[in-house]
């Protein structure tokens, strides 16, 4: 057997081995405090309560907001730090003026910042405002690092050589930069959600996972509370285990077992391309 599948096999049990922990924590947990004041009810009962919210119509209102918020915050946050990142490593006093801010962001508390702007952006636009505030500084760290890998003596040679800058872009740019613009990615949009819910939780914009949440434990339903916590988690590991599965497509020199499934759609596609069409028949979109 290869070292390298004897190392991910070793991997995965130790992953599982993990997980069997943290649910051997929750039933103990379940089990001493559940029946005493119902603050954390056990697997079952927790799966109990998000089938019976997922069959009502504010569950997909709430979710959606939620992720429609943690999106748009995220995409301004990244977009904003890459320009930026950009704009710094080019011109040194941007960098300068910009690193103020990145401590400012970085130190300030985010329960004063969601108090402090609660009274000035509003209950709408408090979690896209705080998401942006608190993951902008990880995102423009992680872009500076990703620019300053790119190895600046290939990038030299490649103009002296006239290499295309699309060339450029996909042998000498992205390879060097890709692992930190998705590690920056999958960190960043993952604490995203978590302030997002955070600061609906004390703006209490009508119909959100922090609204819900909080309404839940107005009620004392503190089990309620728990089950939306728990939403809250998968719905982060999606969203993370989707950007990891978009990080081994586009990076398979680095996870050679994505090369091959990403090998084997090429040829399945490239084969339906490829089927003739006999004569007196049309293709199925002329038809």
């Amino acid at each position: 057997m290869p070292l390298n599948r004897t190392k991910k096999d070793k991997g995965f049990l130790f992953s599982l081995l993990g997980f069997g922990i943290i649910t051997a924590v929750w039933w103990l947990l379940a089990a001493t405090t559940f029946k005493q004041n119902g603050v954390i009810p056990s697997p079952p009962e927790t799966l109990k309560l998000i089938g019976r919210e997922m069959r009502k119509d504010t569950f997909f209102k709430a979710v959606s907001r939620t992720l429609v918020q943690a999106f748009v915050s995220f995409v301004i946050s990244f977009g904003a730090a890459a320009i930026l990142a950009l704009a710094a490593h080019y011109k040194k006093f941007i960098g300068n003026i910009i690193n103020p801010f990145i401590v400012l962001f970085r130190a300030m508390p985010t329960m004063a910042l969601v108090l402090i702007l609660l009274l000035t952006v509003g209950s709408n636009l408090l979690p896209a405002v705080v998401a942006f505030l608190v993951v902008f500084p990880l995102c423009y760290e992680n872009m500076r690092a990703a620019i300053s890998e790119v190895d600046q003596n290939l990038v030299r040679m490649a103009r002296i050589f006239k290499v295309p800058r699309a060339r450029q872009l996909t042998g000498i740019y992205l390879p060097a930069m890709l692992p930190y613009v998705f590690s920056s990615l999958i960190a960043g949009f993952g604490l995203n959600i978590k302030v997002v819910i955070s600061a609906e939780v004390m703006g209490l914009p009508s119909m959100s996972i922090g609204y819900l949440m909080l309404a839940a434990k107005q009620s004392f339903d503190f089990g309620l509370t728990f089950a939306w916590l728990v939403i809250a988690v998968l719905l982060s590991l999606l969203c993370e285990t989707i950007l990891r599965i978009v990080k081994r497509l586009c990076m398979p020199y680095r996870y050679p077992d994505w090369k091959i499934v990403k090998t084997g759609f090429n040829k399945i596609f490239k084969k339906r391309s490829n089927i003739p069409v006999s004569e007196g028949s049309a293709p199925n979109d002329c038809i």
